[in-house]
């Protein structure tokens, strides 16, 4: 009886799942890392553009966490496919920023170009706020399961 209590996911569980993925996606299209050019110039560099490989991974992740949620098959992997998911979205935009900092990585050197200077000053964009909001809501709504396991097995 435990299982089919913890199965289906409230409206707030997956509301917070969809409105967490949804807000990640806006942050992996917006320029992340900002930078200055010559003259007033200014330049940005989306996680999407900076590691596609990485953020196409993420995706499958946050993919997967949803389909946990919506097939009966997939349910007792929800938790495991959730932390996953979470650590996932946040990786590539927390190695990209360390990557655009570092000057032997390619990003740097793309940004050089861009700019057309011998150095840039790396600043991050807003895009990291829809990115952590994303990721805490993916958590509350892993929390949020949990805690709804965890009251219907104190009820059974």
């Amino acid at each position: 009886m435990t299982e089919t209590l913890r199965a289906k996911p409230d409206g707030t569980e997956l509301g917070l799942l969809l409105g967490g993925i949804a807000a990640v996606v806006v942050a992996y299209f917006l320029p992340a890392v900002t930078f200055s050019g010559q003259g007033s110039a200014s330049f940005g560099l989306s996680i999407f553009s900076k590691l596609p490989i990485m953020t196409a991974i993420a995706f499958a992740a946050m993919a997967a966490a949803v389909a946990t949620r919506l097939m009966p098959k997939f349910e007792r992997y929800a938790e495991q496919a959730a932390v996953i998911a979470i650590l996932l979205v946040l990786a590539p935009a927390l190695i990209g920023f360390m990557m655009a900092l570092d000057p032997w990585t390619g990003i740097r050197q793309t940004m050089l170009k861009m700019a057309n200077v011998r150095s840039v000053k790396v600043n991050p964009s807003l895009a990291y706020i829809p990115l952590f909001a994303g990721a805490i809501m993916m958590g509350f709504s892993l929390r949020r399961r949990l805690q709804r396991g965890s009251a219907a097995t104190a009820a059974a």
